[in-house]
């Protein structure tokens, strides 16, 4: 227990909920400001323990094996200045809405760096899918220009690590990826360049619905000064009208969609820019007409902070796709196989798989996040020569694919290891051009994020391949 009579001599306290990166840097940040920091952390694993000793050397006073009970703050609520949360924390979680009808700031992380922040330019990225990828690409095109615009959010650097340094002042842009979860709690972010990816259905079980999904990624392009959209999702395009104006973007050859679209790819591979040919596309590393996507709104972005056509082009030259995002971790003559351990829905799988041409085996399972698997199992049964799955949801997949009509062979583990022992048994009698770790589920069975479980495939590949 924590000694609450401690507490309560110090004033203006701002308690950091979850000792991850983003609260990490949340608290070494309120610290470096002068601010009162307590931190509770509901696990007490090595790592914590060695991020505990850092923080308590700050005079951070940081408490393990801590829940989020509004019982435990109520007895030094007089002293709280603010609560920050977890981005993984539902922003109706009981402790929250109790705290909000007493009148306390419940923020997250990004509301922490945005008032240090807000002076600078922001382009904000929103999306189901494609988010990560335009906010690495987009990064990398300014950076190649000597812009410093690093990536940061929901991409893995909190922006409260870049607040933290010094160097905050020397940013041009803050290329910035936020979930729907960062959104909800932070309202007071406007980018000066809002850019939306893709719309699908996704995290309802924190949502609830599909309509507060959308409102929640919508709000963001709102508050965007600029904005760019994808006119090859469906979902977006069918609300063309109602949207607030901005350019629009489209991989479609179809003439009639130019029309509607400011940046689109002709039937010769040249990028084109209201009618205007800018460069051709040549040597672009990332497969799949999602990712010619993702280019075109990052081209869409750069052009807009004011960068020619070849400086973009020249900076396409040297990009580099982020680990498990249809990422070739092994090719042969007979054999390619691919991480995309990234694709955490079937939206996302199915844009994978589209990209490959020939024969696959796919690796899918994990935890479900919806039931809508109907699109994505119509395109197994075309693409697709087998299919193996592992973890929580293998049974549940496993009958779907029974039920809609997949005749070929399914194999169903519950580890993945054991899997990959069966498949390269698999591959000795069966010829077939790639195997695909698609898991078209969240990480949380069996990892604690699609990094982990991406890292442990490479790993099992590179054991069996080295053996």
């Amino acid at each position: 227990m924590i000694d609450n009579n401690h507490l309560t001599k110090r004033k203006n306290i701002n308690l950091v909920i979850g000792l991850g990166k983003s609260g990490f840097w949340a608290a070494k940040f309120l610290r470096s400001i002068d601010k009162n920091v307590i931190v509770w952390e509901s696990k007490d694993g090595k790592e914590f323990i060695e991020t505990k000793t850092e923080l308590e050397e700050l005079n951070i006073v940081v408490s393990l094996n801590k829940e989020f009970v509004f019982e435990e703050i109520n007895p030094f609520i007089k002293e709280l200045e603010s609560v920050v949360v977890s981005p993984s924390i539902p922003y109706d979680h009981k402790t929250i809405i109790k705290l909000k009808k007493k009148g306390i700031k419940v923020i997250g992380e990004i509301n922490v760096a945005w008032e240090i922040l807000k002076d600078t330019n922001w382009i904000g990225i929103t999306g189901t899918n494609g988010k990560t990828t335009v906010t690495h690409l987009l990064s990398h095109i300014l950076c190649q220009n000597e812009l410093y615009a690093p990536f940061a959010g929901n991409i893995g650097t909190p922006l409260c690590k870049y607040a933290y340094s010094k160097k905050h002042e020397k940013i041009d842009w803050v290329v910035a990826e936020l979930s729907s979860y960062q959104i909800e709690i932070s309202p007071e972010v406007k980018p000066n360049i809002g850019i939306w990816t893709t719309f699908t259905e996704d995290h309802l079980e924190r949502h609830k619905t599909l309509e507060n999904y959308f409102n929640i990624k919508k709000s963001l392009l709102e508050k965007s000064d600029f904005r760019i959209y994808n006119y090859d999702d469906e979902y977006l395009r069918n609300l063309y009208d109602s949207l607030s104006k901005g350019v629009w973007i489209t991989t479609s050859l179809n003439k009639s969609n130019f029309i509607q679209c400011d940046y689109w790819i002709d039937d010769q591979s040249f990028i084109v820019e209201k009618g205007n040919r800018l460069f051709k596309i040549e040597h672009f590393p990332l497969k799949g007409i999602h990712n010619l996507q993702n280019l075109l709104l990052a081209i869409a972005a750069a052009r807009k902070v004011g960068l020619s056509a070849m400086k973009i082009k020249d900076s396409l030259s040297n990009y580099r796709q982020l680990p498990h995002r249809m990422e070739t971790i092994y090719k042969n003559n007979d054999l390619e196989i691919i991480n995309d351990s990234k694709a955490t829905n079937f939206d996302s799988s199915i844009a994978g798989i589209n990209s490959i041409e020939g024969q696959i085996i796919i690796i899918a399972g994990g935890r479900l996040k919806g039931n809508e698997y109907s699109e994505w199992i119509k395109v197994l049964k075309k693409k697709v020569k087998c299919v193996f799955l592992f973890g929580e949801s293998s049974k549940i997949l496993k009958m779907a694919l029974i039920n809609e009509g997949f005749k070929k062979d399914i194999f169903e583990f519950s580890e993945l290891k054991e899997l990959l022992n069966f498949v390269f048994n698999y591959l000795r009698h069966n010829r077939v051009g790639t195997l695909l770790f698609s898991p078209s589920c969240s990480s949380f069975d069996q990892f604690k994020n699609y990094e982990e479980r991406g890292d442990h495939f490479k790993k099992i590949i590179s054991e069996k391949i080295k053996g």
